[in-house]
């Protein structure tokens, strides 16, 4: 099969960024307890600042009540959303190839479902960390949930391609 060099750029950009962004849930994974207590805590505390009426003049005391009360939600919350975006990037970077539709999703969902399993294990090895079998529940959870927006976008554009091409009478 030849391919152009266009095609075999995008490729090559597309995993790229599935390669980076699992780079970026590796560094996060690698962040001690305490840092990645901190950085979940500096999120929650501006979004209370902004959504929380008179959140600034609580007593410190309540604030960090306030804050704690949505770490958990918050952290699972990250595992989602990081997991939604690798599923998204794996699924976009599998339609560079003509395979089938169920095995495109099928190898995107065991690849990433499979890094947060190594990642759950990576975490048994970080001060104050620890690999939870919940978690890669959660992710894959994200990872579907990337998938099917990646599907879903895909089955727009071709409805869309589709109808473009029976109004100029090409089918």
């Amino acid at each position: 099969m030849n391919f152009s060099a266009g095609t075999s750029r995008i490729r090559f950009i597309l995993w790229m960024c599935v390669v980076t962004w699992m780079a970026v849930i590796f560094f996060l994974s690698a962040q001690e307890a305490s840092q990645s207590s901190s950085l979940s805590g500096s999120a929650i505390w501006s979004v209370a600042e902004i959504t929380q009426p008179g959140f600034r003049e609580m007593p410190r005391d309540e604030q960090e009540s306030i804050v704690e009360k949505y770490q958990y939600i918050t952290r699972k919350a990250a595992h989602m959303l990081a997991y939604t975006a690798l599923g998204m990037l794996c699924m976009a970077a599998l339609f560079q190839y003509r395979i089938n539709r169920g095995l495109r999703a099928a190898a995107a969902f065991a690849v990433c479902v499979g890094y947060a399993g190594t990642d759950e294990i990576h975490q048994l090895f970080v001060a104050g960390r620890s690999g939870q079998i919940t978690d890669v529940g959660i992710d894959a959870s994200g990872v579907f949930m990337g998938i099917c927006s990646v599907l879903f976008i895909h089955w727009i554009w071709k409805t869309k391609h589709a109808k473009h091409k029976m109004k100029q009478g090409v089918f």
